[in-house]
């Protein structure tokens, strides 16, 4: 207390702090002590008396200079059985004692008044803060009293209980379905009951459908592994979702994945574990859509599995998704386009459809008896739309906090992972250029040091896949896997499609195929340099648990049958290696994998948004990424990822997330397909991340040129509108290009060979080339020397010098020819995996061509032959129009010489200048291509492309060679292609073929204004031209070239026809344009339905007799039936 700076006496402090009590029976061991003291008191006194006495002398009387301070240490109070008590106290003073009885007695009354004085003012204080609660308790009741007088009191009311008889017979009143509505019955396998049990989405099964049935949109987060990918379907499934007699319900449970190959395998496991029919076997309640294959789901199929192109399909066809009644977006945190689109589309549709459940809801409850059961019942009302998007990562900000995209936040709930502990170990140096070499070294030293299970490797294309693949199989392989056989046997393939089927090209999986297959890029090979060390380690072999690898590859553009063997068993002695993509990383989950080797590194395709080039670059991946490839190693247990760089470049080059693809990536298609929604207005949408917008204006500009959409300028901003042509390129399942293409082709006759070109374009090129090859050796020079010419032989037999896509007709015709099997393409260098697609897609593109024009009476029903034979040379030179006619924005020429002052000779002398502008350096043929030649006074001066890729240089790709006097009628209407006046010489003509008037103009093409040859055009009539259209369509009327009957005539006319366009101001002469120009007549036909009626069967006789002699112009009224007759006009 002294510390805090307090004076307290003895009665003071005992008064706080409570004296001790201890109450025995018997005698304690304190009144023992104090009683063997009580001898010793009174000496103890009187010493105490001598001792004052002597510090008096030295100090003099310090009682009565100063106060002392008491300071009490111990009070000890005993209570005996004896009828004596006793007080001692102890106290450490400063001061002197008293040796007095007298002293003692006065000493102890004024402790006992003090302590009475202090417990009266306790006592006091006590008293007043008692009243003070009283008071405040007393305020508090008054309050609650008058709010309980202004509310209405509580009136219990009698239940009357129903007894057992009613309640039995209530009971069997309802219908059985009401009964039973939301009882799904199952019987699982106790082996998939407990393998479900412990996935940590099961034991959040409340909580989660507690979620979605209460909210309309919920995000779920689960690290890869946790389940929530196949067990949330499970659970809706159990819950009634789906199911037909459900109340609110009864709609299909959509699920979408990015990839082909996890929708697939995603649909299998669930079909298996709640153990029900599958696909379109009877009563199949789980199914799948992907492109190329929509086989596996019927209308029995309760939980259908598509890729988001697949949904994103049939929201154009029914925006608010009536045949579903959830919807679930799993791998959102990937931020494909598609998937964009969608949480964007769905954020909208959820609460619109919600809306109008309930305006449905109102009217229904609005009508009568007989409306009710004309209606249908309550079951055919439009129910609200419940969505549930899945990330695998916490990136879920661009969601939540995203206000425009969802005004209220929904709510984020976690499970956790299954995961096992994995030791992460980063490497002391990062090796920038040969991490493949690296990757090699890592996993012979895991091999040959730590124990048993799987090794996974991360690489970032399929080349530098098979260069491990094989060096691993040279160095640690078996006898029976020495050799890599990528393909395996031949494949079936789909020969037939459903009816019902609806796809969109471009899916996640197109990305990761394109930098599978990257042109221009030459493969590394290894040598022998690591011979020591693979000698030293098959030596070790034998003393290894496991001597050799089982080496896979896992890629893309792999065959499905050959990407499945990941799932096998390795054999006997084998330690299973796989070597994979980023695929892996969360669309596949290989089991019993313990390694992961990660080279840090993806290769994607990125594109310059400005220019449309786009390159392959290898990049760092992101910190998430790093962390999904990571656990792969935790799934079946402890392990390790060994990553091929430092700490210091994880932290400082490794982003946080992956950029989303739609900041990367074109949206044409995007935009048109939105324009073809009714969206109009695309800045507004609730995107969850905005597209760059030059990418939007780039966008605009592509599909004007296209005719898909026409833009009108006002004073404010621009307003786009979709075009008849644009409405009818979205129904197609390719790009805009290639749907313009099949149009165009239908008028042209050549509908059949242009789908299988098409076919061949929306994949990547079938041809294999030489870097892709599987070395091998030969036994001599000269068989070495065979080999490579019967390879020369077999390659140019697709080729085309004048089309690179026309080279891709031939190898579909004799792919088709063949068999379709998987030894042909071997045999003759071509990807099975794109051959297959490629067919498949000629499928498709067949049945919905022939479903689009069934109401076209001239159309002619397509038959797909396996038999297609070689176009001949003018069918090859229609098909190059239209390849034109798709990439008229792609045109490039010869650069002039002298525009080009960089390079060597040859690259100047082969340089080109693409037409739009957009690309600011010379770009080239690629070598890859048949159009290419070392000869560069060969090179065509003009050329498509279907698009531009930098490897050393601007290269373009998939070339074929256009003549020049194309471009004008291809431009026609386009800001491409301007024209100059209309030429006197050659004059305007009509075309009795197409029933109009054409003219010859120079046009101009491109940026650049390239002069084209003279090129005859349909008339353009607009208001500088509509007067002399008039006065050259009644001179050709004259001249009897428009209706045959009146050239009898033409040689009996008073006047010129040519005086029509040179006396413009003379009204006599005037008089027949005028009049064909008041009633808007342009063609034969259009006259030909004025003279169909009888008031107007004289139109023009006196306008023509003006013309005439005499007598002819008598003759022509007399046999002038002749001319309006239907037989000369048709």
């Amino acid at each position: 207390m002294e510390k805090l700076g307090l004076e307290l006496s003895t009665a003071e402090f005992d008064l706080l702090h409570p004296k001790e009590s201890f109450t025995t029976g018997s005698r304690s061991t304190c009144e023992i002590r104090l009683q063997k003291s009580e001898s010793t008191w009174r000496e103890k006194n009187q010493a105490a008396v001598d001792t004052k006495a002597i510090d008096e002398k030295r100090t003099g009387d310090i009682s009565c200079k100063r106060k002392t301070k008491r300071r009490a240490r111990v009070v000890y109070t005993t209570q005996t059985s004896s009828p004596c008590e006793r007080v001692v106290t102890y106290a450490d003073s400063k001061g002197h004692t008293e040796n007095s009885t007298v002293s003692m007695k006065r000493h102890e009354e004024a402790e006992v008044r003090a302590k009475s004085e202090t417990m009266n003012r306790v006592l006091e204080l006590r008293k007043k803060n008692q009243q003070r609660r009283l008071r405040e308790s007393t305020k508090d009741s008054d309050i609650l009293s008058r709010k309980a007088d202004k509310e209405p009191k509580y009136i219990p009311t009698t239940i009357l209980m129903k007894t057992s008889r009613e309640v039995q017979s209530e009971h069997h009143s309802l219908s059985r379905d009401r009964c039973t509505q939301h009882v799904v019955h199952l019987e699982r396998s106790p082996e998939i009951q407990m393998a479900r049990m412990q996935l940590p989405a099961c034991s959040m099964e409340q909580e989660i459908m507690e979620a979605i049935v209460n909210n309309d949109v919920v995000i779920l987060c689960g690290e890869t592994g946790s389940g929530k990918t196949t067990q949330v379907p499970q659970f809706l499934y159990e819950a009634g979702f789906g199911h037909p007699e459900h109340p609110n319900f009864f709609g299909r449970i959509g699920v979408t994945q990015p990839r082909r190959v996890a929708t697939v395998s995603t649909a299998k496991r669930v079909a298996e574990e709640l153990n029900v029919a599958f696909g379109q076997a009877l009563d199949g309640q789980v199914g799948y859509q992907i492109r190329y294959d929509s086989s596996h789901f019927a209308n029995s199929t309760r939980i259908k599995f598509m890729t988001d192109g697949i949904l994103l399909k049939e929201i154009q066809q029914d925006f608010l998704l009536r045949q579903y009644s959830i919807i679930i977006l799993d791998e959102a945190h990937e931020r494909n386009i598609n998937t964009d689109i969608l949480i964007g589309l769905l954020s909208r549709i959820v609460p619109f459809r919600s809306k109008l459940a309930l305006e449905e809801l109102e009217e229904y409850r609005a009508l009568t008896v007989e409306g009710k059961n004309e209606f249908g019942g309550i079951q055919k009302l439009l129910k609200p739309l419940k969505l549930v998007i899945m990330s695998a990562t916490l990136r879920v900000e661009d969601f939540t906090n995203n206000t425009v995209l969802f005004p209220s936040p929904p709510p984020v709930l976690r499970i956790e992972a299954r995961q096992y502990p994995v030791t992460v170990h980063f490497s002391k140096h990062t090796e920038l250029e040969k991490y493949v070499e690296a990757a090699f070294k890592k996993v012979v030293r895991i091999h040959n040091k730590l124990p048993e299970g799987g090794i996974l490797v991360f690489l970032t294309g399929q080349q530098e896949i098979m260069q491990l693949v094989r060096k691993l199989h040279q160095a640690y392989g078996s006898k029976e896997s020495k050799r890599v056989e990528t393909f395996k046997g031949p494949r079936k393939v789909t020969k037939s499609l459903s009816r019902d089927a609806e796809y969109v090209p471009l899916e996640h999986d197109d990305a990761e195929e394109d930098v599978d297959i990257e042109p221009g890029e030459e493969a590394e090979q290894y040598d022998s340099d690591h011979g020591s060390q693979i000698d030293s380690d098959r030596d070790a072999n034998d003393s290894l648990a496991v001597p050799y690898m089982h080496a896979l590859p896992l890629y893309s553009l792999l065959p499905t049958n050959e990407q499945m063997r990941v799932f096998d068993e390795p054999p006997e002695h084998h330690r299973l290696v796989v070597i994979a993509t980023d695929i892996a990383e969360t669309s596949l989950t290989i089991p019993n994998i313990k390694y992961v080797v990660d080279a840090g590194r993806t290769k994607t395709r990125v594109y310059n948004l400005e220019n449309g080039i786009s390159n392959f670059q290898i990049q760092w991946i992101s910190k998430a990424s790093a962390d999904q490839r990571a656990v792969r190693a935790g799934r079946t247990g402890p392990g390790h990822c060994y990553r091929l760089y430092s700490s210091a470049v994880y932290d400082t080059d490794f982003s946080k997330f992956t950029p989303p693809e739609i900041l990367c990536h074109p949206i044409e298609e995007i935009v048109l397909q939105m324009k073809a929604m009714g969206i109009h207005t695309i800045s507004k949408f609730p995107f969850p991340t905005p597209p760059d917008r030059h990418a939007f204006v780039k966008a605009i500009q592509t599909l004007e040129y296209l005719g898909a959409i026409t833009v009108q300028q006002t004073e404010d901003s621009a307003k786009e509108e979709i075009t008849r042509l644009g409405q009818l390129l979205v129904q197609f399942p390719v790009t805009a290009r290639f749907a313009k293409m099949l149009l165009v082709a239908k008028e042209m006759g050549v509908l059949e060979y242009t789908i299988a070109i098409v076919a061949g374009l929306s994949g990547h090129s079938p041809f294999v080339t030489t870097s892709e090859e599987e070395s091998e050796k030969h036994i001599d020079e000269m068989t070495a020397e065979w080999h490579k010419a019967d390879t020369l032989r077999r390659r140019l037999q697709w080729a085309n010098t004048q089309s690179d896509l026309l080279s891709f007709l031939r190898a579909a015709g004799a792919y088709a020819y063949g068999g379709c099997s998987s030894s042909f393409c071997k045999e003759n260098f071509l990807h099975e995996k794109i051959m297959s697609q490629m067919l498949q897609l000629r499928q498709q593109l067949t049945r919905i061509v022939n479903t689009l024009y069934a109401e076209d009476e001239s159309f002619t029903k397509i038959t797909l032959s396996p038999y297609l034979d070689p176009p001949s040379l003018p069918t090859e030179d229609v098909l190059r129009q239209i390849i034109a006619a798709g990439f008229m924005d792609h045109v490039a020429r010869r650069a002039p010489r002298g525009m080009v002052e960089e390079g060597s000779k040859f690259e100047r002398n082969c340089a080109y200048v693409a037409c739009t502008g957009d690309v600011k350096e010379p770009i080239y043929i690629h070598p890859h291509s048949h159009v290419f030649t070392a000869n560069a006074s060969k090179l065509p001066e003009y050329v498509v492309y279907q698009q531009i890729t930098r490897t050393t240089r601007a290269y373009m790709n998939n070339v074929t060679v256009i003549e020049a006097s194309w471009l004008g009628s291809i431009g026609l209407g386009t800001t491409l292609c301007s024209f100059s006046e209309i030429l006197d010489e050659p004059k305007p003509e009509y075309n009795a073929q197409s029933d109009r008037v054409d003219c010859y103009i120079h046009p101009h093409y491109g940026k650049f204004a390239w002069t084209l040859p003279t090129t005859k055009i349909p008339y353009p009539i607009h208001s500088k031209t509509e007067a002399d259209f008039y006065r050259w369509l009644a001179k050709l009327l004259l001249d009897g070239k428009i209706i045959p009957y009146l050239a009898r005539f033409s040689s009996h006319l008073k006047y010129a026809s040519m005086l029509l366009l040179r006396q413009k101001f003379e009204a006599k002469i005037q008089k027949l344009p005028l009049a064909l120009q008041r009633r808007n007549i342009r063609s034969r036909a259009e006259l030909k339905k004025v003279w169909v009626e009888k008031e107007h069967q004289t139109f023009l006789l006196p306008e023509i007799q003006f013309w005439l002699k005499e007598p002819m112009d008598q003759k022509l009224a007399r046999e002038w039936r002749h001319v309006v007759g239907d037989k000369d006009i048709n």
